[in-house]
């Protein structure tokens, strides 16, 4: 039972494994110190320094504490993500031996029974076991306020003033209120005098303020009380506000019932029960009304009541379930007090999910790692939504990769020639001119999706559906290289293409020019001539080198291979979005085709896309589909702007065979699309159609 707080944490660290923007000071603080170590000028916090200062201590022990594992994941080579989970599940751990503390409290002062029904409650709900794990200052101070408490229930005084005083002095002075009320209780009652209360309080006070200012003054290269100065930014000078406002009462019809699950409803109840808890939990609710005056709110704010108030909603279940013998309706409250841990549990497990959506920038940075596994060269821009929503230097598992979050970045061609890779918010009405200007230089490998809103299903065994949107863009580098032709063969070669064209796009013309024999040499001539392909060299980055390379020459290819030679003109036979049409295929498309939830634009845009890359493989892989250009050349003189050549309609009807079967594959079930691309297994679906079209 000891474990079981802890071990409910941990799985829902495994699940959510990623951490958001709050969390990046203490994160990156403890990747720094356990990988940095001496190297104090390279730290995080001199570049991001963030708005107020916060205290080194908790990352340092955290740290200290974690080190023996990081040496050996470094001894057996295992990326330093894993060290991630250590250092969140040592603070999970600091945590649980806190609450077991405050459980044998429980146990000592209620009785076992409480002590069951509090264990049940704490398990069942979201808020704190998913918290217990979150690099957070109200998270660090989280173990001190749990001691403090069970000092406080125990009537120890001493380690209850030097707990409140560490918690309020290093990580969040806020606990003043919550601890002072307590503190004030033992003074009015006379458990304690001033003189006692002076005795401990002073000399504690000085050797805690001394050391934090100490250490943090070294790490941060200047004189400074890091709480001090939070305390001055957001209450006195109350800028916390800058970050967003709630209502007054937001934390009792907001914060409380989504933290505490139904298990809110028992609170008065044992409060007006069970006497001996009352001076605490009315403590915490007035801790909670003195907060609301700050018009800046969040749930971790208040984080330290859930215990207290699950302790009052533990005693008022097992006197119904104490007194269920008594008669029929006592037992239906009984029923009702063990069957509200079962919809905590739904409600817990529906929060989980919703959790899992929010950060879709560590998810893009994992799914970029997956996918350019074995690409050494690999220089990525992570843009201010993906830093923001779960990439860390934990995650900069690949020492042969560039990660930059320079949060200058305008995407002018200089800045993003440096870049190989991008991570961006994905394409909305604020940006689309950017999307239009990177998609000349950047492919879209995928897109990573995120919380969008809640709905109601009525067709389905789950009525309740969490809606996502593509919210991260992985982007990669179109590499381009430069073909050098001898002079008069260029000349010789731009003459073919302009005739080339010229012929393709006569659609009303009965009459074909004749061609000059020495200018209507073949492609196929021009490329025996062996052209020199080059990509320079020199002592520039190589990603950089290659954004800076331009085609020199674009080849045509002729029509009567049955594979339409440009997207735009395919686009208009299909009246479909040309500009959408040369946008990269996900797999969403995809599915959304198989599925048929498309309407008629949609899904012929989709099977454009289809047709774009069969036929960007197959001149890729040197063949057309019949082989009948490489076997048979055509004549000089030949008719190339002739569309409808026996020839011709074959391949296309061959090609629009291929795209059909396509639209109703499940791609799951042939690709492992967590390490291939869309575009890659499509491309293996091609091979494989291709093949039994063959052995057929």
């Amino acid at each position: 039972m000891d474990a079981l707080v802890f071990l409910t944490a941990a799985a829902h660290l495994v699940y959510t494994p990623f951490t958001k923007v709050e969390e990046s000071f203490n994160l990156q603080a403890m990747h720094d110190i356990l990988y940095l170590r001496n190297n104090f000028t390279q730290y995080d916090h001199h570049e991001y320094p963030g708005v107020v200062p916060r205290t080194f201590i908790g990352p340092l022990i955290v740290s200290i504490l974690s080190a023996p594992f990081v040496l050996l994941f470094e001894t057996m080579s295992i990326n330093k993500f894993w060290a991630q989970y250590v250092v969140r599940l040592v603070l999970a751990g600091a945590i649980s031996i806190a609450w077991n503390n405050l459980r044998q409290a429980v146990t000592k002062i209620y009785g076992i029974e409480v002590r069951l029904w509090f264990t049940a409650i704490t398990i069942t709900q979201f808020h704190f076991i998913f918290y217990m794990t979150r690099p957070l200052p109200n998270i660090f101070a989280l173990p001190l306020v749990l001691y403090a408490i069970a000092y406080w229930m125990r009537g120890q005084f001493k380690p209850f003033i030097i707990c409140s005083g560490i918690s309020i002095i290093v990580f969040r002075s806020e606990l003043a209120l919550f601890l002072g009320l307590l503190l004030a209780l033992d003074l009015v009652q006379q458990k304690l005098s001033i003189d006692g209360l002076l005795k401990i309080a002073l000399p504690a006070g000085v050797c805690i303020l001394a050391a934090t200012v100490l250490v943090d003054s070294f790490f941060w290269r200047r004189l400074l009380w890091p709480e001090g100065e939070v305390l001055w930014y957001n209450t006195i000078l109350n800028k916390s506000s800058n970050w967003g406002t709630s209502p007054l009462l937001w934390y009792f019809y907001s914060a409380l019932p989504r933290a505490m699950g139904v298990s809110l409803a028992f609170v008065p109840i044992g409060i007006y029960f069970e006497p001996r808890i009352r001076p605490l939990a009315l403590s915490a609710l007035g801790f909670v009304l003195l907060y609301s005056l700050l018009p800046h709110k969040e749930l971790r704010f208040i984080i330290y009541v859930f215990p207290v108030l699950n302790i009052s909603a533990a005693c008022a279940c097992q006197r119904m379930w104490m007194n269920s013998a008594k008669s029929a309706w006592h037992s239906f409250l009984a029923l009702i007090a063990a069957s509200h841990l079962l919809l905590n549990v739904l409600i817990t497990i529906f929060l989980l999910v919703v959790s899992g959506t929010n950060y879709p920038g560590g998810a893009a940075l994992s799914r970029l790692h997956r996918l350019e596994a074995t690409n050494a060269n690999v220089s990525v821009h992570i843009a201010n939504l993906a830093a923001q929503s779960g990439v860390s230097r934990f995650m900069e598992i690949h020492t042969d990769w560039t990660y930059s979050k320079d949060e200058t970045m305008n995407y002018t061609q200089a800045e993003i020639a440096r870049y190989s890779h991008l991570l961006v918010e994905a394409k909305n009405k604020h940006n689309t001119e950017l999307w239009t200007a990177l998609q000349e230089d950047f492919e879209t490998l995928e897109f990573v999706d995120c919380f969008n809103s809640i709905g109601i299903q009525y067709n389905s065994l789950f009525p309740v559906r969490i809606k996502t949107k593509p919210c991260i863009g992985i982007l990669k580098k179109k590499f381009k290289v430069v073909i050098d032709l001898p002079k008069e063969k260029k000349i010789q070669k731009d003459k073919i293409v302009k005739d080339n064209k010229k012929t393709k796009h006569k659609k009303d013309k009965t009459k074909t020019d004749k061609l000059d024999p020495k200018e209507d040499t073949p492609l196929e001539t021009v490329a025996q001539e062996e052209p020199i392909l080059t990509i320079q060299a020199d002592s520039r980055d190589f990603s950089e080198q290659i954004s800076m390379v331009e085609p020199k020459i674009e080849l045509e290819f002729d029509d009567d291979d049955g594979i339409v030679a440009t997207v735009e003109e395919t686009s208009l036979e299909l009246n479909t979005d040309a500009v959408e049409a040369t946008k990269e295929i996900n797999f969403q498309e995809l599915r959304n085709l198989a599925l048929e939830h498309t309407t008629r634009k949609s899904r012929a845009v989709t099977k454009l896309k289809l047709r774009k890359i069969i036929e960007q493989h197959y001149r890729a892989k040197g063949r057309h589909i019949e082989n009948d250009s490489a076997e048979h050349p055509k004549p000089v003189g030949a008719r190339t702007g002739m569309r409808q050549s026996v020839k011709s309609i074959i391949k296309q009807e061959k090609i629009k065979e291929m795209i059909e079967q396509i639209a109703t594959m499940d791609l799951t079930r042939i690709c492992d699309l967590e390490k291939t691309s869309t575009k890659d297994c499509l491309k293996q679906v091609i091979d494989k159609i291709d093949d039994e079209s063959i052995k057929v």
